[in-house]
């Protein structure tokens, strides 16, 4: 696993860069702009598949975790916001946001946080 310590720390790096995204979705969604908001979504949606294909092949030797769990809520609620978009351009994106996105990412982060951050701080 030690070999992995960059890509561990680029994916926690990107996980701090989804935040940012996700924070910037927040913003164009609370002044009424949703047109704006779907780039971020798209690329916070491009990062979290990125992380997730570098994640991939280290998931068996890491110590027990809910990592896959939490990923495959996370996904799925990036397909709903994705969705509401391509359905109704945004107009529940907020309430989505809420109540889906954002707690299904804070999860994820933290336990991904959890998980790795002792192999890049030994």
């Amino acid at each position: 696993m030690n070999e992995q310590v960059g890509v561990i720390k680029q994916v926690i790096d990107l996980t701090e860069t989804m935040e940012e995204g996700m924070e910037h979705i927040k913003e164009k969604l609370q002044e009424g702009k949703p047109e704006k908001a779907i780039k971020m979504l798209l690329d916070t949606t491009t990062a979290f598949t990125h992380i997730e294909e570098a994640l991939e092949p280290m998931l068996p030797e890491l110590p027990e975790n809910s990592i896959e769990e939490k990923t495959d809520k996370l996904r799925s609620a990036l397909a709903i916001m994705v969705s509401e978009y391509e359905k109704s351009q945004g107009l529940r994106g907020r309430e989505i946001l809420q109540f889906n996105l954002e707690p299904a990412f804070k999860n994820w982060r933290e336990e991904l946080k959890e998980v790795l951050n002792p192999y890049i701080l030994s």
